[in-house]
């Protein structure tokens, strides 16, 4: 609870750790489905595995305590190295994460992800409709979806299905966290849609956001699965309670991001960013530099301060909506919260 308390109070006022506490890696931006809200055809990557020696440097010089996930705009089970990184990074005292669409291109792979000691699971579906080409959606994907609860034991890895809520996404939502709940997982996440790339993507204006939360919490609530969506509530109990108490007060009343609080992102060559969405934005090598040093230096202190110079109207990690969604969208009556 002490830890709680602390954790809490450094978020509201934006008291950062020394050095991160989350690390992503990108460990691969080759992908088997081609989404259409994925911008990783257009962000100017390369489209190719992270190397090992790459790999083995920037775990290196983690202090061991890190949360790690193993993802990069693709996925991480096309990489022919994936369950030897997990290992490394396991055998370090990491905790180790992973997200997939789970169109796995062998059937022995459910059964590798189980013996691999993972932490944490996640995978991506919007829908339980359509066919590969439709996005994050594929009926060979939900085949391994369903099975991997049943393979595993003692509970791990923690199972999460993460959404991405579209214009007219709300049905579409409350199935797959039915479907969550069916099939033995954990948590589902819901998140906005990115349109920096893609103006033509529809999303919910605020007051039909705020509407199609309250319908998913009690859809939730009612199959006992929690149900976390960064700008109303995350986990379970008393820290679900405070965080929707609190969460417009976080990080200066939304002044920062809140995903730039402990996280950094790691791209396959090695170089720190402070966001996946931000390949370009490159502040230190994690190669030939020093993380620690990099999370506290000059460049990533004045992006902290400054990041809507750069990020501009993205309102991913952010509690209250800035890019406003078309005028096509409809905006409903308001509702208690």
């Amino acid at each position: 609870m002490l830890g709680l308390l602390l954790d809490t109070f450094n978020r509201l006022t934006y008291r950062i750790p020394g050095r991160p506490r989350q690390v992503q890696l990108e460990v691969t931006n080759r992908c088997n489905l081609d989404c259409p809200m994925c911008p990783r055809e257009v962000m100017d990557i390369e489209l190719e595995h992270m190397e090992w020696d790459v790999f083995q440097q920037v775990v290196d010089k983690l202090h061991g305590d890190e949360d790690i996930t193993l993802t990069g705009w693709g996925e991480p089970f096309l990489h022919p190295q994936v369950f030897e990184m997990i290992r490394y990074c396991k055998e370090r005292g990491h905790t180790v994460r992973v997200t997939s669409n789970g169109l796995f291109s062998k059937p022995e792979i459910a059964e590798a992800i189980i013996d691999s000691g993972l932490d944490g699971l996640t995978f991506s579906i919007d829908s339980l409709e359509g066919e590969v080409d439709s996005g994050h959606s594929s009926h060979k994907a939900l085949k391994n979806i369903e099975r991997i609860p049943t393979l595993r034991r003692q509970q791990k890895p923690w199972l999460r299905l993460q959404a991405t809520l579209h214009g007219d996404g709300g049905d579409a939502l409350c199935a797959v966290i039915e479907y969550g709940a069916r099939h033995g997982y954990d948590a589902i996440n819901v998140g906005r849609v990115d349109r920096k790339y893609d103006a033509s993507l529809t999303r919910p204006g605020p007051l039909e956001e705020e509407r199609i939360f309250e319908q998913a919490d009690r859809v939730a609530r009612k199959h006992g699965i929690q149900l976390d969506w960064l700008q109303y509530g995350v986990s379970l109990g008393i820290v679900r309670f405070f965080y929707r108490l609190l969460r417009k007060k976080l990080h200066r009343s939304g002044r920062y991001c809140l995903k730039t609080f402990d996280y950094t992102y790691v791209t396959r060559e090695g170089n720190v960013t402070p966001c996946c969405l931000l390949p370009e934005k490159k502040i230190g090598s994690a190669l030939t530099g020093d993380l620690d040093a990099i999370w506290n230096n000059t460049d990533y202190n004045h992006f902290r301060e400054n990041y809507r110079d750069t990020c501009g109207k993205c309102d991913l990690w952010t509690v209250d909506m800035v890019d406003l969604p078309s005028a096509k969208t409809p905006t409903p009556e308001p509702v208690n919260s």
